[in-house]
């Protein structure tokens, strides 16, 4: 892998829990390389430890670890901080473990053995969201989008409903949502979805648009008590449709 152009930014803490000795060092070698700031951990007991001193921006994630799974520590860590993003790294590669990481707050699931490629680019794109807290350093361009009386800000990554109670998103929430309220009563298909969330067309995956948009809906209706004014089309795509409401 060539190194990035694209200097990472010196707050940007990962940690990495992985139980299998060689492959957390091999990952953490790697990103470190990459101008990463790693820690890695065996454990959950060791990344509370450490959680109780210092604060990470991003988590890699084992599922089958030994004592408390990655899953319970997913779901405490996104309880805990709604900003913190969250990977999974796992040789579960069933599409109903992928649908249930990312059910649990993941913002995404990397089969193993896990393309290194590609987790630096999920790790560029969770570095950009942080950014949008820290002025001194580059606001991602995910945009501000307004549709009726719904307002995205993108800078701080909040959903504003028409009654004006805020809802905030995660890094792939805010990226397909604001795909189409950019564009409202327009149908998005999957592919134009799939290209908003950074994937290459040979990583397409439907499920997981899916997954994230009725993670969205749930989210807004528990915390506004409103339906999330979001259509799909079957066979389609996806459209913000202020006339009809959710589907």
């Amino acid at each position: 892998m060539q190194r990035s152009e694209h200097s990472v930014a010196p707050s940007f803490v990962v940690a990495i829990v992985e139980d299998e000795l060689i492959l957390r060092e091999e990952m953490a070698f790697q990103l470190q390389h990459l101008g990463f700031k790693i820690e890695s951990f065996e454990n959950a007991a060791q990344l509370y430890r450490r959680l109780a001193v210092i604060k990470f921006d991003a988590v890699i994630l084992d599922i089958g670890l030994d004592g408390e799974d990655g899953l319970s520590i997913c779901q405490h860590l996104r309880q805990h901080d709604t900003h913190i993003g969250i990977i999974f790294s796992s040789a579960r590669g069933m599409r109903e473990d992928r649908l249930l990481g990312l059910d649990n707050g993941a913002d995404a699931y990397l089969i193993k053995p896990v393309d290194m490629d590609e987790l630096v680019l999920t790790l560029r794109r969770l570095e950009q969201r942080t950014s949008t807290f820290q002025p001194s350093v580059r606001t991602p361009n995910t945009g501000n989008a307004k549709a009726g009386d719904w307002f995205l800000d993108g800078t701080t990554g909040m959903l504003f409903t028409p009654t004006g109670l805020g809802v905030r998103l995660s890094l792939s929430e805010l990226q397909l949502l604001g795909n189409l309220m950019r564009k409202p009563e327009e149908v998005s298909v999957h592919n134009e979805l799939s290209r908003a969330l950074g994937l290459m067309p040979e990583d397409f995956n439907k499920h997981r648009i899916e997954v994230i948009f009725g993670r969205l809906r749930d989210k807004v209706r528990r915390e506004t008590g409103l339906n999330l004014p979001v259509n799909s089309k079957r066979g389609l795509g996806y459209m913000f449709s202020l006339d009809t409401g959710a589907s």
